[in-house]
């Protein structure tokens, strides 16, 4: 098996297996009786189909004989033009906006279906006074109140990993490290010595990714993004029109309350939190747009 972590170099790997083939499978590929069979995904990227190019080339040089590609067929390699190649920058914000947009859905999947015996009771109660005083017991707001750290977490995740694959990869903001004034620990030179950390990681720790202003500010300075800018628009989210960075304002906020002070918002409904859910998938489809401004290829998983 091979995988390059390296740069975002592989996204599935190439796997090579020497096996022994059954009559049938001989009949029909014309064959010896042991094959060696390379698999890659289709989602594999344009490295990995490389890759896997060079294995069956290699084998041939040793062993001689035919192969059969499944997508080009008889010796025929697989065409590398058919495959976009992207950059390490454009195939690492490309991974983190897709695995970001992925676990909204997953959440959002968990809360489709999600029903709860107490909840409906309370909300059936015909004394309005009644109700609203049971909101205080209501199991599912509880649920709700705490699922909001995972929707700040998911922005920390986005915001903060692109930023440090950009301060990786990116020219512009790489010049600009060099004016950066960090004190860095002993512990954090060891750990980036032994590969452990490293140095953007470290500089994108110094920022609050759970934070607009702070966002901004490492956007703007290292990035030339407004990130308050771009989602400072207004925009349909579950047939609302919204302002998405006042809607992300109140997530980020509702976090904070809910995690230092317990502080719970009884008129949290199923409804409101897929909202928020939307709200958070549409700032992160705005930035992916900003990075493509940029000219970056991003596809995004969803």
């Amino acid at each position: 098996m091979w995988y390059k972590f390296d740069n975002y170099e592989s996204s599935s790997g190439v796997e090579a297996t020497v096996y022994k083939v059954s009559t049938e499978e001989r009949t029909k590929y014309k064959c010896s009786e042991w094959i060696l069979h390379t698999r890659t995904r289709s989602s594999g990227s344009y490295e990995d189909k490389q890759k896997q190019n060079e294995t069956i080339r290699k084998a041939r040089q040793l062993f001689e004989g035919t192969f059969y590609n499944d997508w080009y067929g008889t010796n025929a390699y697989t065409n590398l033009n058919d495959y976009t190649k992207f950059s390490p920058l454009e195939k690492g914000i490309s991974i983190i906006a897709s695995n970001s947009i992925e676990k909204l859905s997953q959440i959002e999947n968990c809360l489709a279906g999600y029903k709860n015996e107490v909840s409906d009771s309370f909300a059936n109660m015909n004394i309005e006074s009644m109700k609203e005083l049971l909101k205080t017991k209501d199991p599912s707001i509880m649920l709700y109140n705490s699922l909001m750290p995972f929707l700040v977490a998911i922005l920390e995740y986005f915001y903060g990993q692109c930023f440090a694959d950009f301060i990786k990869y990116d020219t512009n903001a790489r010049n600009l490290l060099i004016d950066e004034k960090l004190k860095i620990g002993i512990a954090d030179v060891i750990a980036i010595l032994q590969k452990e950390n490293s140095l953007e990681q470290i500089i994108a720790q110094s920022y609050n990714f759970q934070n607009l202003d702070s966002i901004n500010k490492a956007y703007k300075k290292y990035l030339s993004i407004d990130v308050m800018s771009i989602l400072s628009e207004r925009k349909k989210v579950n047939r609302k029109i919204i302002r998405v960075l006042v809607k992300i304002q109140e997530i980020l906020d509702a976090r904070h309350r809910f995690v230092h002070e317990l502080d719970i918002n009884y008129n949290l409904t199923k409804q409101a939190y897929l909202d928020y859910i939307a709200t958070v998938e549409c700032a992160i489809l705005l930035t992916v747009e900003s990075f493509k401004q940029k000219g970056l290829k991003i596809e995004i998983d969803h």
